[in-house]
């Protein structure tokens, strides 16, 4: 066959034929999990509650109408396990919530007033199990290479839940479990958890503070330490611990109406650069679209088209591994078009224009700075000197140099598998 032939035939090649075939035969490199049965947790104390079962139903509606899940593959849901659900959770956790389903009414609300920013139903425990369930079904998927990316529609969310006690509208953390149980797979070492949820997970991190297998970023409203969950532990200033340290980013925005700007320069200022040098095998999106236009609890301004800019990238780690998995969004309309763009990305559409001009405001350029400032010390990609002005300039020496230091003073010890990939520059690296 000639130069000239090939060049043909590639040009004439269409979108399906150049998909890659990762499933079943037909083409499929997208995949979803949806069920009905997460809808039977609700509130029956307060109907105006904003977690209400019609988050997913309409992000499942809205993807239909758009002809986006006929273009993926349906993964069969299931429930986790007790034993899935030990992974991140204690066992004493686990039968508090199984014994929910015997309550009675009184009980329930006595029960659920004594959590914080919980709801409970006879229903919550398999609710919740099928969305911790269906959540690992999805990242399994994507993990074994059966599918390339996917998405999961579920509920109740997750990143609030902490190993022994739920919190915040969240009963298991859906995705820690899925993340720490595919890191079974010989393949699938470290990952990057990308939280965009207008709400620090504070469960998310709690559970990986000490785990430089786990890269952990947050993108939340801090307000200074008054927005919910009003601890300091979503500060720009937590960084992990131990082995985990320089693993754990936090970028707290400190006023409401942040919009695609904010978010793109946070992305691209910090988490790109990182993600690149950290170099995971498997990317997980805690997709929380209470941070889009239009929501009544976030008070923020991004639109389905800069979501589709916020994930378009991360597609470009992980060899296109990603999972993008539904946390918070209390705006039904927002937050079905902001999952139906994410994905028509992952479809391989390209990305939408933005509707203006993503010029990041003076107080999101502050939390940037901050964070940069704690994290320079870690990372070297970001050890840009446009973004540290002379005395943050002078700190990072003066911490380098203590690094020399200690490091010429420490013993080598045995090397953990993979080294040979990028890590921060912390203490526990420099013991490897």
């Amino acid at each position: 066959m000639s130069a000239d032939e090939i060049i043909d035939q590639l040009q004439s090649l269409t979108v399906q034929d150049s998909k890659v075939d990762v499933t079943d035969g037909h083409g499929f490199s997208t995949c979803y999990v949806y069920d009905e049965g997460m809808k039977k947790h609700e509130n029956i104390f307060d109907k105006s509650h904003p977690e209400v079962p019609d988050r997913i139903s309409r992000i499942y509606d809205k993807c239909q109408e758009y002809g986006l899940l006929r273009k993926c593959k349906r993964l069969p849901s299931r429930v986790a396990t007790d034993e899935e659900l030990l992974i991140m959770h204690s066992q004493d956790h686990i039968n508090k919530m199984r014994a929910t389903q015997t309550m009675k009414n009184r009980e329930l609300s006595k029960y659920a007033d004594s959590l914080d920013s919980i709801y409970l139903h006879p229903s919550t425990f398999e609710s919740a199990k099928l969305a911790a369930g269906c959540t690992l079904a999805v990242i399994e998927e994507v993990a074994s290479g059966k599918s390339l990316n996917g998405i999961g529609i579920v509920r109740p969310p997750g990143h609030h839940g902490f190993h022994d006690v739920c919190s915040g509208f969240c009963i298991f953390n859906n995705v820690a479990i899925a993340a720490k149980k595919v890191q079974s797979y010989s393949h699938i070492d470290r990952i990057l958890i990308v939280d965009w949820d207008v709400h620090h997970g504070n469960g998310t991190q709690a559970l990986f503070y000490d785990d430089p297998s786990i890269l952990y970023y947050s993108i939340h409203r801090y307000d200074h330490g008054n927005f919910y969950p009003c601890m300091e532990d979503a500060n720009y200033d937590k960084v992990g611990k131990g082995a985990g340290e320089g693993y754990n980013i936090n970028v707290p925005w400190n006023k409401t109406r942040m919009g695609d700007g904010d978010y793109l320069a946070a992305f691209h200022h910090i988490l790109l650069p990182v993600a690149y040098e950290f170099n995971p095998d498997l990317v997980i999106v805690s997709a929380g679209f209470d941070s889009a236009r239009g929501d009544p609890k976030g008070l923020c301004n991004v639109t389905p088209e800069g979501f589709a800019h916020l994930t378009k990238p991360l597609m470009n780690l992980a060899n296109g591994r990603i999972a993008v998995i539904l946390e918070g969004g209390y705006n039904l309309s927002s937050n079905a078009e902001s999952m139906a763009s994410c994905l028509r990305i992952l479809l391989g559409e390209p990305c939408p224009p933005l509707e203006e001009v993503a010029i990041p405001c003076q107080s999101a350029l502050e939390s940037i700075h901050n964070t940069l400032k704690s994290h320079s010390k870690y990372w070297k990609s970001l050890r840009l000197p446009a973004f540290m002005n002379e005395n943050d300039q002078k700190d990072n020496n003066i911490e380098l140099e203590k690094q020399v230091e200690k490091k010429s003073t420490i013993s080598t010890k045995k090397a953990k598998p993979r080294v040979q990939h990028a890590r921060p520059t912390n203490e526990h690296t420099l013991k490897s």
